[in-house]
């Protein structure tokens, strides 16, 4: 179902069931005061028959009666009763009316005042009226025929209107919804016309304060991050053909010139050991680009343990400088807290290794003299790790890209890699709920701030 239609019909549901409540409210209220006023008008003539029959002296049962017959306002099957005290009836006004009164409900109407209820089709008003010599209870009925009909045209008149209210409510709830989404079919037709080859495109709107403008800028945010996505990937794919095509040419010249002519033993052992260094140069991309896809997608957090960040830094000192005797990690321990609960983290013990191993090997790589400065203190109630070096630096203008997989500062050139690590360790980071960031001051030095949430 359209949400048109959708807004038409709850639109419809809600003003029908007000109107009909309300109708409702209306007829029965209104058929309540037409009954009140009936018994008004009993209540009235009672209390006339009553004043006639007591207070005029010259006024008999007889002559009373023929006053009422005279009586325009006679109600239809009207006729009046009065008992006195013994319970002994001693008036009526029509004979040809009657309705019998047993001694139960004259003694009801002596003890309550005033009584209404219905007997043979007739309203009846039991009331009681005092008189010098005593009190005498009066009836009065008749058949209350113009309520009836008052509220059969007032019902009628009711449901008349409700139905075509109803009919104007679809009606305006059709067009009122119609011109309440045409922003929203606006966007669509915009949506449409996206495509990979136009994410540079935005949609507009008109109000960018209620809820479709924010859901479109909340759109053009999307299409933001969808366009440095697909950036992203065209920059990943192309230096990732770039790294596997340069040891795959070097691999496939070599062995052709050594095809070309006869050679030495010992020319094709070289040639061999080139090719297998290339190889390995080859393995090396492959598993770095797995170990990267797997942090990517893999589920590690339902592993994590606690671990002592203090033990895994030191252990990455230990592999750092085992893989270049020239490698040189000074750890500065002053600021590291006695209390050994705040060294815990949550995480996977070898990911946490890798990356501060890949950190402080780089720190080792790219300094003029081989060392690297590591540090931990406690922060905002967070373990901060920061590794400094002294060297060439990063250029401003790279430090937004050093994360991206295969990005490489111009500076580093000289040095052996694939621009993978840092990537790597940024994702690791961020498994682990933590942040990384880098200051650097080109030829001066360069430092990496790794956070990471204490465990609770």
């Amino acid at each position: 179902m359209q949400i048109r239609s959708r807004l038409t019909y709850q639109f419809t549901y809600l003003v029908s069931a007000i109107l009909f409540v309300s109708y409702f409210v209306i007829y029965v209220f209104s058929q309540q005061n037409y009954k009140d006023k009936f018994y008004s008008r009993l209540r009235q003539k009672a209390n006339t028959a009553a004043e006639l029959l007591v207070n005029v002296n010259q006024v008999d049962s007889k002559l009373l009666g023929i006053i009422n017959r005279a009586n325009r306002d006679i109600l239809y099957r009207e006729n009046i009763m009065a008992y006195d005290t013994c319970h002994e009836r001693i008036y009526r006004s029509n004979d040809t009316i009657n309705f019998h009164i047993d001694v139960d409900r004259v003694k009801e109407v002596f003890k309550k005042k005033e009584v209404r209820f219905e007997l043979n089709e007739l309203e009846v008003l039991g009331t009681v009226f005092v008189t010098p010599e005593g009190q005498i209870v009066v009836f009065a009925g008749a058949e209350d025929q113009y309520s009836a009909e008052n509220a059969k045209d007032l019902k009628n008149i009711l449901i008349a209107l409700f139905l075509l209210f109803v009919f104007i409510v679809v009606i305006s709830g059709w067009f009122f919804a119609g011109r309440a989404i045409k922003p929203i079919s606006e966007v669509i037709k915009q949506v449409d016309q996206l495509s990979p080859k136009s994410l540079e495109q935005r949609l507009k709107t008109g109000d960018s304060e209620d809820e479709i403008g924010k859901m479109v800028l909340t759109i053009n945010r999307l299409l933001e991050r969808i366009e440095n996505a697909f950036k992203l990937q065209k920059t990943f794919i192309a230096n990732v053909s770039h790294e596997l095509k340069n040891p795959l040419t070097k691999i496939s010249s070599q062995l052709e010139v050594s095809l070309l002519n006869e050679r030495k033993i010992d020319d094709y052992k070289q040639t061999i050991a080139s090719v297998l260094e290339d190889t390995q140069d080859l393995a090396a991309i492959t598993e770095s680009l797995l170990e990267l896809n797997k942090i990517s997608i893999s589920d590690y957090q339902a592993s994590f343990s606690i671990l002592r960040i203090d033990e895994i830094m030191w252990e990455s000192r230990s592999l750092t400088q085992k893989l270049n005797a020239a490698y040189k990690v000074i750890i500065d321990t002053q600021f590291m807290p006695d209390n050994e609960e705040l060294l815990h983290i949550k995480g996977d013990e070898k990911l946490i290794l890798t990356a501060l191993k890949n950190l402080i090997e780089n720190g080792c790589k790219f300094s003029t003299n081989k060392q690297a400065y590591v540090s931990l203190q406690i922060v905002d109630e967070s373990i901060e790790i920061t590794i400094k070096n002294e060297g060439k630096g990063i250029p401003e203008a790279d430090i937004p890209y050093i994360f991206q997989p295969f990005f490489r500062a111009e500076n580093t050139a000289a040095s052996k890699g694939y621009g993978i690590g840092l990537s790597l360790v940024e994702r690791i980071v961020s498994l682990h709920l933590g942040s990384i960031s880098v200051q650097s001051e080109q030829n001066g030095w360069t430092e990496f701030t790794v956070k990471f949430p204490i465990a609770s």
